[in-house]
């Protein structure tokens, strides 16, 4: 599972992808919002979630106003980034957007000029990754829950 899509705000999201070809159990994982230099929980996936190879799993702000076939929602997806972590608490994945912030794999991610609803940060189509999240993510139109375009 990796961390594919991001946008901050009441109004954003965070989308999980399962880039394996094998269905991926994801229950009892925890996503992390990275707040200074502390993460802390953004939310606990429920037990028997399952995610098919290629799907996704969303986390959205109480102001998301897109469809979620397969999610949770939380107040807001704020801080300076966020951590995929597995039932164990082993990271999986993270995007970090500054330097300082402990999401981040190598350099962070560039912020885009706005976000929810107007801007997300985005792998690739192919959700590429390489462990260099400036490289790794770049700002798109939103699309949660779909391939990035």
């Amino acid at each position: 599972m990796k961390v594919n899509e991001i946008a901050l705000g009441s109004s954003g999201f965070v989308e999980l992808r399962n880039t394996g070809t094998t269905y991926a159990d994801v229950g009892g994982w925890s996503v992390q919002a990275c707040s200074g230099r502390t993460p802390r929980i953004l939310a606990t996936i429920p037990p028997n979630t399952v995610v098919p190879p290629g799907e996704y799993f969303l986390i959205v702000g109480s102001a998301f106003s897109g469809t979620v076939p397969a999610g949770l929602v939380v107040d807001t997806v704020d801080g300076s980034g966020v951590i995929a972590r597995n039932r164990h608490g082993a990271h999986t994945d993270s995007v970090g957007l500054t330097s300082s912030s402990p999401c981040r794999e190598d350099a962070p991610a560039a912020p885009c000029p706005h976000s929810g609803q107007d801007s997300s940060l985005g792998r690739d189509s192919a959700s590429s990754d390489t462990d260099h999240n400036s490289s790794d993510f770049t700002c798109r139109i939103p699309s949660p829950g779909e391939i990035n375009p």
